[in-house]
C-alpha cells in the first residue's frame, strides 16, 4: 500500500506563459501534496504481529488472549492474568518484491524492517486489571532501484507508527469480562522518487524529491471475553478509526542551476477501524484450537483531500485544495490457529491466515504492491523459570501474483512511466519475546 501518486515535469517551453523557475516551483508544490498525502495513506499497511503467542498460531488469539499482549488483541482477556506481567517483543520483517514488464525486470533492495512491542498488565482487584501497551499498528517500507521502470512513482518509502494504549478490563460476571481503552497514535513517513526534468525541450538527468511528514491522532478500543462453559471461549475486539493530521515538508534536488523548491502542506488521513471475532476450544487437551475473522474498514480511504498553504496551479487553475479518488474497499482476513501443550513448560503453535487485499485494480501501485495473502505460521513458548517465559514465532507471507494495468495520474495527467506488468511479493517475518510475572 504506502500508495504514492504524482508526476513532476519541469518545462520552460513558454507554452504555459510562466517563467521556467516559477513553473518549477509551482508544479513541484502540486506534486508534493499529491505524493505526500497518498504516501501518508501508507498507514493502510497493518501490522498484526504484536505478540509471539498469537503470531505463532496464525494471529488467531482474540478468544484465547491469555497473556499481556491481549492489550492489542483483546484487552478483555487480561482478567485471566492473576499476577502483574511485563511483556516485550521484537519483530523483524524481510520483504522481497519483484517486477516484470515491458522487457524490464526489477527487484526491491533487501532490507529488514523492525518493530517493537511492550506491555504491562497489573491486576488491581479480583475483578479489575489495568494495562498499558506500546506498539506499531501500521508500517513497512520499500526500496526500488533508482533506475527501475517505476522510478517516477516511487524509489523509497518508509512508514513508522507508534501507539500508546492504556486499557482497563473488568470482570462483570464470573465468565464475562469487558474492556475499554484509548489510543494515542503518532506516525512518520519518508518518501523518495525520481522526477523527469525537461528544459527548453532538452531532457536532463532525473531530479529527486524527498518528502517527510508527521502527524498524530486519537482513538479507542473495546473488548469482550466470554466463557459460556469450561473449555470454550469467545472473544470480540474492536479498534476505532483514527484520524491523523499530517504536516509535511519537501526538499528537491535538480540537475539544473535552479534552487530546488520547498513546500509545506497538510492532510487528514483516516486509519481504518477493525473488528475481530473468534472462538477457542480446548476440549481436546493438550490441544487448543482457535478460529478468528477480522473485518477492516478500508473504505475510509475513499479519497484524499489535500489542503495547501498557498494557491498553486492545477491544470491551469490556481487551487488550494486537491482531491484524489482512491476507492479502497473493506476487507476480511480469516485466521486458523492451534497450540499443543507438550508439558507444563513448553507449547508448540501453528496456523494459517488468508488475508484479502483492500486495494482495487484501479489504484494498485508499486510502492507496496498489495495482493491477497497466504500466511503460514509456526511458533513456541518456553518457560525457562517459574515466572519467566520466552516466545518465538515465524510467518511466511506469500502474496498472490498480481498484474498492474492501470494508469497512475496526477490531476488527470498520466505519469510518463507506469511500470505496468506483473508483481510478485513475499515476506519472512520473525518474532521474539520475553515475559515476566511478578
Amino acid at each position: 500500500m504506502l500508495n504514492l501518486l504524482g508526476m513532476l515535469i519541469l518545462s520552460s517551453s513558454g507554452k504555459s506563459g510562466w517563467p521556467g523557475k516559477s513553473l518549477v516551483r509551482a508544479i513541484v508544490a502540486v506534486s508534493l501534496l499529491c505524493w505526500w498525502t497518498s504516501g501518508a495513506g501508507a498507514a493502510g499497511f497493518a501490522l498484526v504481529q504484536q505478540g509471539t503467542a498469537a503470531m505463532g498460531q496464525g494471529n488467531a488469539f482474540v478468544a484465547e488472549a491469555n497473556d499481556a499482549s491481549a492489550i492489542f488483541y483483546n484487552p478483555a482477556g487480561l482478567n485471566q492474568i492473576k499476577r502483574a506481567q511485563v511483556y516485550q517483543g521484537s519483530f523483524f520483517n524481510y520483504p522481497d518484491r519483484e517486477f516484470s514488464g515491458g522487457g524490464q525486470d526489477s527487484q526491491t533492495n533487501h532490507r529488514i524492517y523492525r518493530s517493537l512491542t511492550a506491555y504491562i498488565a497489573i491486576p488491581v482487584h479480583d475483578r479489575v486489571v489495568l494495562g498499558l501497551g506500546f506498539f506499531s499498528p501500521f508500517g513497512m517500507g520499500t526500496v526500488w532501484p533508482p533506475t527501475w521502470a517505476g522510478r517516477y512513482i516511487t524509489t523509497f518509502s518508509s512508514l513508522h507508527t507508534y501507539n500508546l494504549n492504556p486499557v482497563v478490563s473488568v470482570k462483570v460476571l464470573e465468565n464475562l469480562s469487558l474492556a475499554a481503552g484509548f489510543d494515542m497514535l503518532w506516525s512518520k513517513v519518508r518518501l523518495k522518487r525520481k522526477t523527469p526534468v525537461v528544459l527548453g525541450g532538452r531532457a536532463l538527468p532525473d531530479g529527486e524529491i524527498t518528502l517527510t511528514g508527521e502527524g498524530k491522532g486519537v482513538g479507542y478500543n473495546l473488548g469482550l471475553h466470554y466463557e459460556p462453559w469450561s473449555g470454550l471461549k469467545l472473544g470480540v475486539a474492536y479498534r476505532s478509526k483514527i484520524e491523523v493530521n499530517h504536516i509535511g515538508s519537501l526538499s528537491t534536488t535538480l540537475p539544473v542551476p535552479l534552487p530546488g523548491p520547498n513546500s509545506d502542506g497538510r492532510a487528514a488521513i483516516v486509519y481504518p477501524p477493525s473488528l475481530t471475532m473468534g472462538i477457542a476450544c480446548s476440549h481436546l487437551k493438550p490441544f487448543t484450537f482457535e478460529f478468528d475473522t477480522t473485518w477492516t474498514g478500508w473504505s475510509t480511504y475513499d479519497q484524499l483531500k489535500l489542503n495547501l498553504d498557498s494557491p498553486v496551479p492545477v491544470n491551469g487553475v490556481m487551487r488550494t485544495t486537491i482531491t484524489t479518488p482512491k476507492g479502497w474497499h473493506d476487507s476480511w482476513a480469516f485466521r486458523f490457529g492451534a497450540n499443543y501443550a507438550v508439558n507444563e513448560t513448553m507449547k508448540l503453535r501453528a496456523g494459517y491466515i488468508y488475508d484479502l487485499t483492500p486495494v482495487p485494480d484501479s489504484s494498485f501501485d508499486p510502492q507496496v504492491p498489495d495482493a491477497n495473502r497466504h500466511i503460514f505460521t509456526v511458533g513456541s513458548d518456553l518457560k525457562v523459570l517459574e515466572r519467566f517465559t520466552l516466545g518465538f514465532a515465524y510467518n511466511y507471507i506469500l502474496n498472490e501474483s498480481r498484474t498492474k494495468s492501470n494508469t497512475i495520474v496526477v490531476n488527470g495527467v498520466p505519469a510518463p512511466l507506469q511500470a505496468n506488468g506483473r508483481y510478485n511479493s513475499d515476506t519472512h517475518s520473525l518474532g521474539l519475546s520475553w515475559s515476566f510475572q511478578f
